[in-house]
This record gives C-alpha cells, structure tokens and sequence, in this order.
C-alpha cells in the first residue's frame, strides 16, 4: 500500500494513462476502436454538471460583487485579454518562415458549390428565450443571462435566501464534478487508444507541414508566451503556473475539448492564490465568474485558425505579407467571436484561396482540436489567474522577469522556428505527386475478364445505327470517345483507357454480354459518325445542349457537372473581378464544342471573344498566351489543375450555373435511347453512380487506402491482415 505522500497524483496518472493509450493503440490499431464509446461516455458526464455550474458560480458570485468591482474586473481582465490577443497574432504569423516550397493541387469537391452553414450570431449572443440558449448549448449568450442576472442581483436587498441555496448547489455539482475526475485515467486512456488507433496515418502526412506548424504554435504560446506574460505581473513562479493545472490541461488535450474542464480550471486557480497564501473569499469569487466569462471570448486557442489559414496560402502557392496578414488576422479574431466554420471560409475568401481548402481544415481538425484545446486552457488559465491577481491588487510588473523573459523569447523563438525549419526542409516530401495520382488512377471496380476491348480496325463498319437488339445480336458495342477529356475517359501513365464515362461502358457492356469497342472522336466529325451508325453510344462528359439536341438523341442525365473558367493562377484575381471583365481590352475564351454559358458570357461581356479549340489539352499545352482562359465543367477542370497546377478554376455560384451531362445516340435510335435512360436508372439507384462519382471525380481512395497499421498485426503478425479497400 501507498501512503499518501507516495500516492500518485492526479496529474501523473492522466499523464501515464494518456501514454498508455498511444501504446495501446498502436500495438492494437483498430482493434480498439470500440473504445471510443467509452471515451464519448466520459465526455459526457463531464458535461453533465458544465452548464448548471456555470449558471450557479456566475449569479451567485456576482451578486456578491459590487458595481465598483464588477466594473473593475471587466476592464482589467479586458484589458489582459488584448495584450494576449496582439502577442499571439503577431507571434502566429512568424510561423509562415518555417514553410518549405510546396506545389498545390486538388480534387474537385462539393464545398465548392455551397456556402457554409449560417450561424445566427444574435441567437449565439442574446438569450431571447434562455431556455432555448441552454436546450441548444449557446454559451456566450448562457453568459450574457447569467451576467445580467448577477448585476441585477447587486443592488437587491435580501437576496441572501437566494444566494445560500445557489452557494450550496454550486458545491453540489464541484462534488459531482470531482467524483468524476476520479474516472478520469480510465476516460483517457479509451480516448487516447481509440484515436491512436484508428488515425489515417496518410491523412496525417499529407497536413504534416500544418501539423507541424500547429504544433510549434501551441507549444510556444501555452508554455513560453502566456506563462511569461503572467509570470511578469505576478508573484507566481513559471513552474507552479504551468505546473498546477497539469491534470485540466492533459485532460483538454486528450479529450480535444475545453468546455468539460472549466470547473477544473477554477478549483486550480483558487489552489495556486492559496498555496501562495494569496487566496480569500474574494479571489475564489474572482475565479468563478471570470473562468465563464472568458470562455464565450475568442482565445489564442481558437485564433491558431489563422495558423491554418497561413497554411493554406503557401499550400495555394500564395505569398501573404504582413500587411495583408493584419486585416484579415483582425477581421478573423472579430469572427470567431462565431463559429470557426464561419470564420475559415470567409477568410479564406477575403485571401481568394479556393473553398476547397476548408475541407482540408475539417480533415485536420481530429488531430489539431486536441492542441487547439490545450493552448485555449492555458489561455483561459492565465486571465483567470491574471485577473484575479490584478482584483485583488496583488499584480505588479517585475522589472527583473520583464528583462529576463524579454532577452530570451526572440533565442527561443529563432532556435525553435530555426530548428522547424531544418526538420520540415529534410524531413517533409513536397514532391509535387497529385499529377502521377490522376494519370495513375485505375479502374474503379473489378471486370469480368470477357469484357475486352478491340480495335476498330477489327470490325467491319456499319451503315446505319443499331437497336439494343441489334447490338445484343452482333455481340459487340461501339462507343466513342474523346481520348483526352479528363475525368471522364483518358489514358492514364499505363497507357489504359479510364475515367467516369469509361467505367459506365465497360458496366453496360459486361450487363449485356456482350464486348466493347472504344472508337475515338473529334468534335468536328462526332455528330456525323453517330448518326450514321460508326459507334452506337457517345462519351465523355457530354454537354446536352439546345443545338446538340436537334442532331442528336441525348439520354438522361448522367450528372449534373457545373460551368467554370480555368485561367493561370496570377490571373484569377482578374476573373474573380466583374468590373475588370467588363472593361478588359479584350478577352479570349478557348472551349471544346459550345457550352451553353458561351452566348450568355457574350452578352454580359462583349469585350469577350470565345474560340473553338479541338481538346482541353490544347489550352493547356499552349505556351504562347493565345487564350486567356478555358471554359470547361467545374470538375474537369479541377481535374486538369490537378495535372497542370499552374492554373486554377473558378466557379462563380452567382452566375455561373450548372448543365447536364448525358450520353449522346444517333438522331433516330429511340429504342437505345429508351434503353439507356431505364439502364441509367438503375445504375443511380443502385449507388454505382454515386461510387463512380466519388473516386473519378471527387478522387475518394484515388490513393487506395490500406488497412491501418499495427503492431501485433504488421510487425509480429499475431494476427491475420485484412485485406484493403483498393477501390472502392
């Protein structure tokens, strides 16, 4: 047995289950997945008692203030809360010199087409209907309530029947609060294993320089920048500050979440005012109503956002000096006084980086929420303390810290980011790959070997078109095809014939016994070709238009694909600018067959001039400028950027709109169009589109995912691998 001056502290067993949890998990891997409803399960009773105490601690306590000292305690805590704010965001764009070089480039994805969920702000920040604020979990406005109602409750007489009551209920749910602490080994261990064991090890690599960076972020401000700061006002040593909350902080890292430590963070800060013996009546007054209150204000926890936004500048290959950085850095810490999910596509748009970059955001949010947290309980930590220090008339700057602290952050910034630097040069692979990913990607699902294809030259032509009766008879399908429309059929590094379109053939062909032809097509001789019967079916992300439609049969749709213009990167600021379209000179549009937009761009810009170019490869192979743009769907383009990312395609949702995409039949074959459309049907109900959509066009396991490594599975094979999820 242990005794009490051996028993392990709090701390350190959170700290020892949290390592075993990576150890698990990593020995395990997925194997304990399971162990995240455990982990979930302590979460939430951590929650139980948040809200209610929060309620209680603030009415109360503040009620026992008086107007001289809740006024106080708003402009002094306001005023630490800004220095904070200033030092962190110019701390966090020193960041951007630990970059290596990088190349862009990415899939298409659906965030491109819609706007980010709206977040009501006056729902978020004025309690209307409290209830509804509490049922919905809106703490800011929770806070603004129980504000009004502890300063209302400041000039009541006898309102001492309604404090004990409050007191006492407030010491109820410390207690639930900490009988719960005591599972809290057990909370982090199922937590940490279960994330260390189901982890994308790939989607860790490919945000490791954000990783990184978020990383070296958090480290410096929650154990250099803020605990100096403090350490310099107050007569706390560096180490009881970092020290005392180790237990909340490892917590908040673990769980990636900080709301569930709140009532911690305030039992430490009364704990360090009393170890000092600092501590009274009035400083643990002091700490139960600005732990809360600070809470619903942005913390540097919540600003390394822009850590990511920086992040994504040089991932877009963008250079963002410092005057551009300090609007937006003050426009985003203005914002999340929101939602983060707001605030990073409107930054991202105020820098016109593309919106797809927020899903790269979403990706990285698993492992980055756990620091995020970390920094923003330090943070909260330090005005609690900090501001309480400066109520009780305790804060004094000590000249000899000052001059200490100042003389070694710009040795420890240099060395740190100097040493990032090195380690992200040497260690990250910024190989441009995204290229070899697109010419690389294979077929999407598993063939019957019958289903072959021949050369044209092998058959005997025919001279009219043909019924689904005709071509079940002579046992073979015809299909032209455009050989270079990337993501729909094109010949990928191995010299294969893939893409969207290419699959839904080679499905067709093998529903119908019978074998398939691929005959390649130009624009120029399609329409003919079809219609005398050369190939029975036209491919290759088809565009339905009024004019094609009078020569042709078209199906129904396959897709809905949606207009947008490629053009060189430098060059997106001009297209994005509707008074630079409308005065330019002269702009030239290049574009494979006619899009439907073509006559509408015209119209709206008559300085616009549209040419006829005979494949999208044309445009970009060309190195003499001759166009300054190409019209072309949103996700071939995106496609394209992928393999040429010096360009960049732009999708304006307020205008630019979206068409069909089917496949194309001779004028007169009613009984193949007829087919077709029932086929199509069915392939959309079964979910074969939408497998098909996801890997060619929104590049879902184009690097095909393996199962997750392990241990006991990978390096002492104790047990059987399961086999991997190559395409779906």
């Amino acid at each position: 047995m242990f005794d009490k001056k051996n028993k392990m502290s709090m701390s350190t067993m959170v700290l020892l289950s949290f390592a075993l949890g990576i150890v698990f998990g990593l020995f395990f891997g997925e194997m304990l997945a399971w162990m995240g409803i455990i982990g979930d399960a302590f979460i939430k009773l951590l929650q139980m008692t948040i809200i209610p105490y929060i309620i209680v601690s603030l009415v109360s306590s503040l009620g026992n203030l008086s107007y001289e000292q809740a006024r106080s305690l708003g402009v002094k805590v306001g005023k630490l809360m800004l220095v904070i704010w200033i030092l962190g965001l110019l701390v966090m764009y020193l960041i951007k010199f630990t970059f290596p070089e990088w190349q862009s480039g990415s899939f298409f994805s659906l965030t491109a087409l819609t706007d980010p969920e709206a977040v009501d702000l006056l729902d978020l920040y004025i309690p209307a209907n409290p209830f509804y604020s509490l049922s919905n979990s809106y703490i800011p406005a929770i806070v603004v309530f129980c504000v009004a109602t502890g300063i209302a409750l400041i000039s009541v007489d006898e309102k001492e029947s309604l404090m004990k009551p409050m007191e006492l209920l407030g010491a109820a749910f410390n207690k639930v609060t900490q009988y719960i602490v005591k599972m809290m080994p057990i909370g982090i261990f199922a937590m940490t294993a279960a994330t260390a064991g189901t982890m994308d090890l790939a989607e860790f690599q490919k945000l490791q320089v954000y990783f990184v960076a978020h990383i070296v972020m958090t480290v410096i401000l929650t154990y250099w920048v803020l605990p100096a700061i403090l350490a310099a006002i107050t007569p706390f040593s560096y180490r009881d500050i970092t020290g005392i909350a180790k237990d909340a902080m490892i917590t908040a890292f673990a769980a990636g979440n900080i709301f569930i430590i709140l009532p911690l963070l305030i039992e430490r800060t009364k704990e360090l005012f009393h170890k000092y013996n600092l501590g009274d009546e009035n400083t643990d007054n002091y700490a139960n109503i600005i732990i809360p209150v600070v809470f619903s204000f942005p913390n540097l926890g919540k600003l390394l956002t822009i850590v990511f936004v920086l992040f994504a500048a040089w991932f877009s290959g963008k250079e963002l000096d410092f005057i551009t950085y300090l609007p937006m850095a003050v426009n985003g810490l203005i914002s999340l006084f929101g939602s983060v999910y707001l605030t990073i596509p409107m930054l991202l748009d105020s820098l016109e980086l593309s919106s797809d970059l927020f899903q790269l955001f979403m990706v990285s949010s698993l492992f980055t929420s756990r620091f995020t947290s970390l920094l923003a309980a330090m943070n909260i930590f330090i005005l609690a303390v900090g501001g309480t220090a400066m109520l009780a008339g305790i804060a004094k700057i000590s000249m000899k810290r000052l001059v200490v602290y100042s003389a070694l952050t710009p040795v420890v910034f240099v060395a740190i980011f100097s040493l990032t630097n090195v380690l992200l040069n040497s260690f990250v692979d910024t190989e441009y790959v995204m290229d070899e990913v697109v010419t690389k990607m294979e077929t999407a699902n598993e063939l019957p070997e019958e289903v072959k294809t021949y050369l044209w030259d092998d058959l005997a032509p025919t001279i009219s078109p043909r019924s689904i009766t005709d071509i079940k008879k002579n046992g073979y399908l015809n299909v032209g095809y455009n050989p270079r429309q990337v993501p729909f059929s094109y010949f990928n590094a191995n010299q294969e014939l893939v893409g969207f379109d290419i699959e839904m053939m080679k499905k067709l062909a093998s529903e119908l016994n019978v074998k398939l032809v691929f005959i390649p097509y130009d624009d120029v001789n399609a329409v003919k070709a079809l219609n005398r019967g050369q190939f029975d079916i036209a491919i290759s992300g088809l565009q339905m238009t009024t004019k094609r439609i009078q020569m042709l049969n078209f199906t129904n749709p396959a897709l809905t694909l949606h207009y947008s213009i490629v053009v060189k990167d430098h060059r997106a600021d001009e297209f994005l600018n509707s008074d630079y379209l409308k005065t330019a000179e002269k702009i030239t549009l290049a574009s494979v067959g006619e899009y439907s937009i073509s006559s509408q761009l015209i119209k709206k810009y008559p300085n616009v001039e549209i040419q006829r170019i005979e494949s999208d490869k044309e445009f970009f192979d060309d190195k003499s400028d001759k166009w300054d743009g190409l019209i072309i769907s949103l996700e071939a383009g995106q496609a394209w950027t992928i393999l040429y990312p010096e360009y960049v395609a732009i999708y304006n949702r307020d205008d630019i709109k979206s068409f069909p995409m089917s496949y194309a039949v001779a004028q007169d074959n009613i009984s193949l169009q007829t087919f077709l459309n029932s086929w199509l049907t069915i392939q959309e109900s079964s979910g074969h589109i939408e497998k098909l959509y996801g890997y060619w066009i929104l590049g879902e396991n184009a690097v095909p995912k393996t199962p997750r490594w392990s241990i006991i599975k990978d390096v002492l094979n104790w047990v059987e691998p399961e086999s991997g999820n190559e395409n779906n």
